[in-house]
């Protein structure tokens, strides 16, 4: 009996150890889930913490530096900022100053509230000015030019976005082309280095004609049986320089019989451009409006003398000096005179009435003491005169009466003849300007006579100088033929009135 106890006690014993066995591991696995769990739990509490009291999200849209160009509208990208589970962007403070009318740079500030105050955050914005000014050609950009002319720019303008009107910055240089051709750069930069070119093409061209000019005058008249001499004429191109040798000639004249006879000269430059002159030469008495005789008092003078004989070469005519006494220094321009056809004549040694015509001998040696000096000077003998004055001045009273009478009768005796004039230019009396001088003269030249026209080379008579060519295109134009006053011309006097 004991020992069935004893083996019911051990069976007993060890139910109850594996009991407690159980008991314990059940125990230990609680422990473990309990710790796992509390170990959880903590964890979301600590993120509900940080949540609910740590610092906002914050993301910027877009780039943190951001580059517009001047004038443009600054649009921000916005920003995205979170906390407690919701969206602060509608609290978020921005402070913008960004003014795309001026360069420079700017800061857009994000103020972002955290409870206890507010998180700041930065973008940048850069306002740059990257475009190029406006650069503008007045004109075309393709243009010509003649040669040998100066080409005028028709001009340019330049603004640009920032700067404005910056067309006085506008630098311009031209390069000539191998064909002779200019090519003229135009270049602008702003204040911020941006740059601006354009490129303008002149192409050079040729399309005047040659300047053919006739020596002498275009019309000429020559006695039936005279002679013609051709005196040819000169060319000369802007392009191609001289083109004397190149000038043609057609046309002949024959001074046996009376007639209007032509000659045509032409002339080609290199590109084909022409130039044509006609000189037209009237032969006979009867081909003449009349005859003009050009006379000079009271030279030479070292300044109107020359321009004087200028013009009569240019034009082709010849006149006749009545010259005073000259000093060694105008010596030249009384043998020039004679070398270019012209006739001299004894107007006296002296001008001074008060000399000359206080007797008659006194009034014939003034004239023969420069027909002296002239016969020295030239080796001509000079045997016509004009009196001081004319033959029917009245002043000669006042120093010898009669004296004009018996002078003008000695001088003829002698074999001298003496020549007044029918047409005054009026230029050493009231007519102050040329237009005046030229008015006199064509007013009193007449068809169908001799006319002897009174003009002076004294110093500084301008008035005379000016008016000449137009003088001499009035006679040619209107058929008077120029002549020089010889022994042989019939003598032009007015009334002796002393």
């Amino acid at each position: 009996m004991n020992g069935v106890k004893e083996k019911e006690q051990e069976i007993d014993y060890s139910v109850e150890r594996r009991q407690y066995n159980n008991s314990n591991k059940k125990n230990k696995k609680t422990i473990i889930i309990t710790a796992i769990l509390v170990i959880a739990i903590i964890g979301v509490i600590a993120l509900l913490i940080k949540q609910f009291c740590g610092k906002p999200t914050f993301k910027m849209n877009g780039s943190e530096t951001v580059e517009l160009e001047y004038g443009s509208v600054y649009q921000d990208a916005g920003v995205n900022a979170y906390a407690k589970f919701h969206s602060l962007n509608d609290e978020v403070i921005v402070e913008n100053n960004v003014d795309t009318s001026k360069l420079g740079t700017y800061q857009v500030i994000y103020k972002v509230p955290t409870g206890k105050g507010y998180d700041t955050y930065t973008r940048t914005v850069i306002v740059k000015d990257t475009t190029a000014p406006e650069l503008v050609l007045n004109g075309d950009e393709n243009d010509t030019v003649e040669f040998g002319k100066e080409y005028t720019d028709p001009g340019f303008k330049a603004n640009d976005g920032y700067d404005g009107d910056i067309t006085n910055n506008v630098t311009v240089t031209n390069n000539k082309l191998e064909n002779g051709d200019i090519e003229y750069h135009y270049s602008v930069t702003d204040s911020s280095s941006n740059k601006a070119e354009k490129v303008r093409y002149v192409k050079v061209t040729d399309k005047t004609a040659p300047v053919l000019k006739l020596n002498g005058s275009s019309i000429i008249n020559i006695k039936t049986g005279g002679t013609y001499t051709e005196q040819g004429a000169t060319a000369s191109d802007n392009k191609d320089g001289d083109l004397t040798n190149k000038i043609t000639k057609e046309g002949n004249v024959d001074t046996s019989k009376d007639g209007k006879y032509k000659v045509t000269y032409k002339v080609k430059d290199n590109n084909g451009n022409e130039s044509s002159m006609e000189r037209t030469i009237l032969v006979g008495d009867s081909q003449a409006t009349g005859v003009i005789y050009l006379t000079f008092d009271d030279g030479p003078s070292s300044n109107a003398t020359p321009k004087i004989l200028d013009t009569l070469k240019e034009k082709g005519v010849h006149a006749t000096f009545f010259i005073i006494n000259y000093s060694e220094a105008n010596e030249h321009l009384v043998k020039r005179e004679i070398e270019e056809g012209h006739a001299i004549g004894i107007h006296g040694y002296s001008h001074d009435y008060s000399v000359l015509y206080k007797s008659v001998d006194a009034c014939y040696q003034n004239i023969i003491k420069l027909q002296d000096k002239i016969y020295q000077t030239t080796g001509k003998k000079v045997m016509i005169t004009r009196f001081p004055g004319g033959s029917s001045n009245t002043v000669s009273r006042k120093y010898c009466p009669g004296v004009m009478t018996e002078i003008s009768k000695k001088i003829l005796a002698e074999g001298f003849k003496y020549f007044d004039w029918n047409v005054a230019s009026g230029d050493s009396g009231d007519v102050k300007t040329a237009d005046g001088v030229y008015k006199n003269v064509v007013n009193g030249i007449k068809p169908g006579r001799n006319n002897i026209v009174l003009m002076h080379d004294f110093s500084g008579n301008n008035k005379t100088v000016e008016a000449l060519p137009r003088i001499i295109d009035y006679g040619l134009q209107n058929g008077y033929r120029f002549e020089v006053i010889t022994t042989d011309t019939e003598m032009i006097t007015q009334k002796i009135q002393n």
